[in-house]
């Protein structure tokens, strides 16, 4: 089998109002394609922690300031994406031949946290596993 990732495209989600009590909602997408597939391969995405210490919450940073936040598999917001290490799940898949594939990844900070005003920024790594 072969894959290719053909689009990641990043989680960004805008201001942030620390005393709404709504969570803040976005999505990205990772895209990709197999080929060359034999009946039973299997391909899985993981996605690491970032800079944080752990999945959940994941944590955004700005000078000495964290926003959590975390990153899912489902539109529910409650399946966190990870590398299906300390409750987390990865994405898998049983790839059809030649199909392109876009998965969202949902992602949420949750509401009513007191951090400082300015850019926040995680790098979380993908990686792809087949």
């Amino acid at each position: 089998m072969s894959c290719s990732i053909l689009n990641v495209s990043s989680v960004r989600y805008g201001g942030y109002d620390v005393f709404s009590p709504n969570p803040v909602d976005s999505a990205g997408l990772v895209s990709f394609r197999c080929t060359e597939i034999v009946t039973g391969d299997l391909l899985s995405i993981q996605l690491s922690r970032g800079d944080a210490a752990r999945f959940m919450p994941r944590a955004m940073r700005h000078r000495g300031s964290l926003l959590e936040y975390n990153l899912y598999l489902d539109a529910a917001r409650t399946i966190v994406w990870g590398d299906g290490t300390s409750g987390t799940s990865a994405y898998t898949v049983h790839p059809t031949e030649g199909e392109l594939v876009s998965v969202p990844i949902y992602g949420r900070i949750p509401p009513r946290q007191n951090v400082e005003i300015g850019p926040y920024h995680d790098d979380v790594v993908l990686t792809v596993l087949y």
